[in-house]
């Protein structure tokens, strides 16, 4: 019975597409994953921040107690382990963040600097800039209360920014607080608790949609007509509205703060936007996202962030205040292709070593041995075949150097090497190689 099964599989063509949402990285993908990569790490550490890890897979409590309903119920996923327990694969980082800020807080000395890039996964609709798997840059600052932290962090985006060689015309940072928010509920709509969550993501999206259409949004949501006329109000709000009530909003006070520190450090490509308010539940003060505004490619924000000083109470701690944010690949790697940002890919290999017989394939070994230990990244040819075939395999791989060793090469006791790019040969001892090659 289970041999049948067996053979039955067997006929079962598998499909090659990765699972809808995912995607196959080939070497030419990595190239350019590993560019972003490497940029946010030195960028990072430049900083003083310190890398760190967690496990792919939490419990689903974890992200159910403070990431927000539309994370929690519809873009998490999860599983029974064997032992009965509801597990879920990571979507987000700073629950798992704070998880370790508790487990270590009295070893760990503050403020803490810290961050990941790790792989992510939420049950989204694919498409442009947002993808069931993910990598993201998580960069938190903890233990700092003062707003220094949001410059802190906003320095370290222009930092990256500048690094990545992208045109200041075409990213822009917008601003807000969560505290404006709660001024907007309580002072000027009036508001019970039970409707500010349809009416924080009617601001969210208001960017989204046009002006017609949003006031529609928010006649659905019953609100009377001088409510709707407040809030149309309140998405477009300047720094000149906030100065009004700077003494009696707490995220007034710190935003125009905030706004004339980057002032004076020269920090251009940034705007206060009330509209601006993240979905996840434990953000508290500061928030912040970036956007392509050099054309309409990229419609959505290339990433987001803020302050979340509370998180640290479901796991029964004091507050600690936090603030960082979420960068992700895929919108960025968009960004990057959409302005011609991306370096031109190249190969790792610096030379390939030809096999003109077989009884030569041990000295090519010894050969790439010898180069690898000084630091030249060495492929040999493993079987005999025509030499223009290797050669044009080195050409198609873009490996820069090649070395040919013939019967009239080894009398010698000598080489041929070859630049690809130029077809300039030397005859030369393997010991001179390493003074040669770029």
């Amino acid at each position: 019975m289970g041999s049948k099964n067996i053979n039955k599989n067997k006929d079962i063509k598998q499909n090659t597409s990765p699972y809808k949402g995912t995607t196959d990285t080939y070497p030419e993908d990595m190239f350019a994953r590993n560019y972003l990569f490497n940029t946010w790490r030195t960028v990072a550490k430049s900083f003083g921040y310190e890398e760190y890890d967690t496990p792919l897979v939490e419990e689903a409590s974890l992200y159910k107690a403070k990431s927000g309903e539309e994370l929690a119920k519809k873009q998490l996923y999860t599983f029974l382990d064997k032992g009965g327990r509801e597990i879920a694969i990571r979507p987000e980082m700073t629950p798992s963040l704070a998880r370790i800020i508790a487990a270590k807080r009295k070893e760990l000395k503050l403020p803490i600097r810290f961050f990941n890039i790790g792989r992510f996964y939420r049950y989204e609709k694919p498409q442009r800039g947002r993808m069931r798997e993910f990598f993201q840059l998580n960069i938190d600052i903890l233990g700092v209360g003062e707003n220094t932290s949001e410059i802190e962090i906003i320095q370290f985006i222009i930092a990256v920014m500048q690094k990545l060689k992208a045109p200041k015309e075409t990213y822009e940072l917008r601003i807000s607080s969560r505290y404006l928010l709660d001024y907007l509920y309580d002072e000027i709509l009036k508001i019970s608790e039970d409707k500010k969550p349809a009416i924080t993501k009617a601001i969210d999206i208001f960017p989204k949609i046009d002006r017609e259409n949003f006031k529609e949004y928010l006649e659905d949501l019953n609100l009377k007509e001088d409510q709707i006329k407040q809030l149309e109000e309140f998405v477009q709000w300047d720094l000149g509205n906030l100065e009004a009530i700077r003494d009696d909003s707490k995220g007034a006070m710190e935003l125009l703060n905030l706004f004339s520190i980057l002032e004076k450090l020269e920090i251009t490509n940034v705007k206060f936007c009330p509209y601006i308010v993240r979905g996840l539940d434990y953000y508290t003060g500061t928030v912040l996202e970036m956007f392509d505004v050099g054309g309409d490619k990229n419609p959505r924000a290339l990433f987001g962030g803020g302050r979340y000083d509370n998180l640290l109470e479901i796991f029964r701690e004091e507050k600690l205040p936090a603030f960082g944010l979420g960068w992700g690949d895929v919108t960025t790697l968009d960004y990057l292709k959409t302005y011609n940002l991306l370096p031109p890919y190249t190969p790792n290999t610096k030379l390939f070593i030809t096999l003109m017989d077989k009884e030569y394939i041990e000295e090519s070994f010894k050969i790439a041995s010898f180069l690898r230990e000084k630091g030249i990244n060495t492929e040999v040819q493993l079987e005999k075949i025509k030499l223009s075939k290797q050669l044009d395999y080195a050409n198609k791989k873009s490996i820069p150097w090649v070395l040919i060793m013939g019967e009239e090469e080894r009398e010698k006791n000598k080489v041929l090497l070859k630049n690809m790019k130029t077809s300039e040969q030397l005859l030369l001892p393997v010991t001179e190689i390493p003074e040669k090659i770029d």
